[in-house]
């Protein structure tokens, strides 16, 4: 519940200081009102997909966003890879194997190899899962900053 809230308050902050409504937004990352709508009232989480577009938009980091930092340091921002090609990279940087790789983040093995397969992409609590599990950033785990 505290992500839903503090990412409302921050996107509502952004919003505010680039005087933009729900409307602009939604059009500006390819969701319907009611969604951007949903956001702000802290009713609904963001597909990470969706968060990377938001974070784009305002130029901020996705840990920023969802308030796992209150400072935002300026970075050079990349195009995300698919995450099955990330999970990849994410293996080789942490010098681990598969098994150790989804034990460390209590991710289970089925959801685990569906992401590495690429047959689904995983939900921002699942990123948030994978930060915290290697104490790295949303943004590096998701392949938009290189550490």
């Amino acid at each position: 519940m505290e992500l839903l809230s503090k990412f409302a308050e921050r996107l509502d902050y952004l919003m505010f200081e680039k005087g933009m409504n729900a409307t602009k937004l939604a059009k500006t990352i390819g969701v319907k009102i009611p969604t951007v709508t949903r956001y702000l009232r802290a009713e609904r989480t963001p597909s990470v997909e969706s968060l990377v577009k938001i974070a784009d938009y305002f130029n901020c980091s996705c840990d920023y966003l969802v308030g796992r930092t209150d400072y935002d340091y300026p970075t050079v921002f990349h195009t995300c890879p698919p995450f099955s090609s990330q999970l990849i990279i994410l293996k080789n940087h942490f010098k681990c194997t598969w098994m150790e790789f989804y034990n460390k983040t209590d991710i289970s093995s089925s959801r685990f190899y569906e992401w590495k397969n690429g047959k689904r992409v995983p939900s921002l609590d699942c990123v948030i899962m994978l930060a915290d599990g290697f104490s790295c950033s949303i943004d590096f785990i998701i392949g938009r900053t290189i550490d």
